[in-house]
């Protein structure tokens, strides 16, 4: 989308001229400005104010700026729509995309966002102990998943669990899950948005005892599922941590991780130390460590590492977990504090994004196979065959031309109906060229179907739309403002940036004229090993100290990513930049400084370089001086711009009115 930032281009003299044509007025108190045949009202200039500055405005000389502002919005709109530039076809064309696809954004909002993230709310105020039984994937002959074979199977324990027999009895009959001897295929406690959404529906709608009315199917088999209990959520935890970290040689080792927390766990619950002070001095965790452990509140299904937040949430208040290992280390936890679920408006925000995240491309789905039956979709099979029979089969849907093979009346026919109308093969086709999932594709019976699939759904759903342009006041504003945004953009392109142009010898005598304005400051280069625990900098510092090269080892042991290739060489810094730039300040060129705790980690530093603060060379500067000498000579031409457009159409102000915008709410 195409934006126009409103900006402030009167001067002092346009401002005075203004401002004298304020005084003795009979308009209405809630209009403030006439620009040429529009006119600013009170409301319009409260919503345009909010849309483009988010806060009230501070005082009456910015409420004054921004009026100037939006008289400049006014002038250029007018003179746009004067030139008719709204009749331009690529204007026409992007405004209708626009169109529809902000008629779906709102759509999809009104009819699956907003009811998605409340039901999702009413659910996770409880959360849920499953049970399963999995039946893996058999085998077939080509050592290929039998997933025909395998649901069979499952369907008929799924029937035996509805014919009553003991769930318990099934798991040790037909799970396949090694684990079922230690668990008796007990998965834990569940809360909605953090696991199969078919799984929510079917366990959110159903008793305690219940088996599931349908199966489950993952990566793993299929799966029969019983609830077993449910229970108010817990959503919202305080906690503390004690980390070891593993060694990064030998990550699957937790012998000595595991040896290092063994007396501190000991200590805890012996009493002999709290869990504060233990955390001060045995974690590794860099940030919470210090912090005697705290992680602060912890949201239930917000990207907390699967194992740690399984183990967190068993926990009770002041409870304290045993030693066990997440991807991260080995850890032992406690639950400090917690709080009920928060309000649903204090909680929209992270709901829309597990939404969006786990349910809305199903509920998408599913929407639009019921509008597809709504508006009674039928392909039509026989142009569908006809049309295969006619391609080259060695063509795909991205081979330039390969339509040119259908006769006209193939291009008339009609490849799907929807019950206000057909949708013609010419039509279809045009949609596949727009559509990126389609490109690379052998033209074949099963991709026809899906094209007409996909393209019934979107033309239903834009039928649904329709009633939003008319209805809906968002998409009214947004529209609107998107129309006049992208006509300015077409002026100010043509007035300003066309007229914009650079001769390379007046730039350069611009960029001699200003020398000083162009500077480098003083930097530095330098080589890091960076790591996340201290005893490995240490050991590292240990064996540069030794001899070993600084590029050597960096190239091998450094964890920042993307630096094993450069040897940890960092480009040239400015000196303060951060707190390795910072501690090169006292080194030669040579020097090894560290550990020194950085990005939550530690890091060694090799001072390769050291430039002192100079002027840029021409080629050094170009790029910045051509960025700054072309929106210098912008805003002149803006300017120049406003001011003839003010002449032609003229404006007035009603300053004092400008008042009674964000009238001051009394307490």
């Amino acid at each position: 989308m195409v934006s126009v930032k409103l900006q402030l281009f009167l001067g002092v003299a346009a401002l005075i001229a203004l401002q004298s044509l304020t005084s003795c007025s009979s308009v209405p108190e809630s209009v403030i400005a006439r620009v040429g045949s529009d006119t600013i009202s009170v409301g319009e200039y409260e919503r345009m104010y909010l849309r483009t500055r988010f806060a009230p405005p501070q005082n009456m000389n910015d409420r004054e700026d921004f009026l100037f502002s939006l008289i400049n919005y006014k002038l250029k709109l007018q003179e746009a729509e004067a030139r008719d530039l709204h009749r331009d076809q690529t204007f026409q064309s992007e405004l209708e995309q626009y169109r529809d696809q902000l008629g779906l954004t709102v759509l999809f909002q009104e009819e699956l966002v907003e009811p998605g993230i409340r039901a999702l709310y009413d659910r996770r105020l409880e959360e849920v102990l499953l049970q399963h039984v999995v039946i893996r994937y058999k085998k077939n002959d080509a050592g290929e998943n039998d997933t025909l074979t395998t649901r069979r199977m499952a369907e008929e324990v799924l029937a035996l669990a509805h014919e009553g027999v003991s769930f318990d009895t099934l798991i040790a009959r037909y799970s396949d899950d090694g684990s079922k001897e230690r668990t008796n295929g007990v998965l834990g406690w569940f809360i909605a948005g953090t696991s199969f959404p078919k799984l929510d529906d079917m366990m959110y709608e159903i008793e305690p005892g219940e088996i599931a009315p349908q199966l489950l199917r993952t990566v793993f088999g299929y799966h029969v599922f019983r609830l077993l209990d449910r229970k108010p959520a817990r959503q919202r935890l305080r906690a503390a941590q004690i980390l070891h970290r593993l060694d990064l040689d030998n990550p699957n080792d937790t012998t000595e991780a595991y040896a290092a927390l063994a007396p501190v766990l000991d200590s805890l619950q012996r009493g002999l130390a709290t869990f504060e002070e233990l955390a001060r001095r045995h974690s590794q965790d860099t940030l919470s460590g210090p912090e005697g452990g705290d992680l602060g509140w912890m949201e239930r299904g917000s990207n907390i590492e699967p194992s740690f937040e399984e183990v967190l949430f068993s926990l009770a208040v002041g409870e304290t977990s045993p030693i066990f290992r997440t991807a991260f280390g080995m850890h032992i936890i406690k639950v400090l504090d917690e709080e009920p679920p928060r309000p649903f408006e204090e909680q929209r925000d992270h709901l829309r994004t597990v939404y969006t995240n786990e349910r809305y491309e199903m509920d998408q789905r599913n929407y639009l196979a019921r509008l597809r039956e709504k508006y009674q979709f039928s392909p039509n099979t026989t142009v569908i065959n006809r049309l295969v029979s006619r391609i080259d089969s060695t063509v795909n849907t991205s081979t330039p031309g390969w339509e040119r093979n259908l006769r006209k009346e193939d291009m008339d026919a009609y490849l799907f109906r929807l019950s206000y109308g057909p949708v013609t093969v010419r039509e279809v086709i045009s949609f596949l060229k727009k559509e990126p999932s389609l490109q690379m594709r052998r033209i074949t019976n099963g991709l026809l179907d899906t094209l007409c699939t996909e393209l019934a759904g979107r033309l239903a759903a834009l039928k649904e739309a329709e009633r939003i342009e008319e209805s809906n006041e968002q998409f009214r504003h947004l529209f609107t403002e998107y129309r006049e945004s992208t006509l300015i953009t077409m002026l100010e392109d043509r007035e300003i940036w066309d007229r914009n142009e650079t001769d390379e010898s007046k730039l350069r005598a611009w960029f001699e004229d200003r020398r000083n304005d162009f500077r480098l400051p003083p930097r530095v280069q330098f080589a890091e090993i960076y790591t996340y625990v201290k005893p490995y900098a240490d050991r590292y510092l240990d064996s540069l100290l030794a001899g070993t090269d600084f590029l050597d080892l960096a190239s091998r042991r450094t964890q920042r990513p993307g630096y094993f290739d450069r040897r940890g060489v960092w480009d040239y810094v400015e000196i303060g930049a951060n707190e390795l730039s910072q501690a090169t300040q006292q080194m030669v060129i040579g020097d090894v400084a560290g550990p020194i705790p950085f990005q939550s980690g530690f890091s060694l530093i090799k001072l390769l370089d050291r430039e002192d603060a100079r002027l840029k060379t021409w080629e050094e500067a170009r790029p910045e001086v051509l960025s700054a000498y072309k929106e210098r000579r912008a805003g002149e031409l803006r300017e120049e711009l406003h001011q003839r457009l003010r002449e032609k159409y003229g404006v007035e102000i009603w300053k004092q009115h400008l008042e009674k915008t964000f009238p001051v709410k009394e307490s």
